[in-house]
């Protein structure tokens, strides 16, 4: 059993850059299949997938566009907000991190790997930007 994020309310417009969505249609509810927003236009989302159960390899690669409209019913939930510039920059780096991650079926400790390797990154850029 894994624990699910609670969905939350978006009091701005129904589909921003940076918020992170799940797919709720009935072969995905299964696969936690998660998609972040990285651009939108008058009628379209661009997604990347963030997490994919079923099929984790799918980590960071683009999705078809998303019709808008698709984000105002029960096909999607929002689980996380867009947030700040900082934080934005810091999951890019994680993120390219992750995606560079090879192989067909990379493993977790792949993974882990690749977020430690960018968190010992920032650990030294924040020591020398005290010094």
């Amino acid at each position: 059993m894994s624990a699910t994020p609670s969905p939350v309310s978006s009091a701005a417009d129904p589909v921003q850059v940076r918020q992170l969505w799940q797919d709720m249609a009935p072969d995905m509810v299964d696969r936690e299949r998660m998609l972040r927003v990285v651009a939108v236009t008058e009628t379209h989302a661009e997604c990347v997938v963030e997490r994919d159960n079923d099929r984790p390899g799918m980590a960071g690669r683009k999705a078809r566009p998303l019709a808008l409209k698709r984000f105002t019913t029960s096909a999607f939930r929002l689980i996380e907000d867009a947030v700040d510039d900082a934080d934005q920059v810091l999951y890019a780096r994680f993120l390219a991190a992750m995606t560079g991650v090879q192989g067909t079926n990379p493993s977790p400790v792949e993974y882990a790997t690749a977020a430690l390797r960018v968190h010992n990154e920032l650990t030294a850029e924040a020591a020398k930007a005290h010094h």
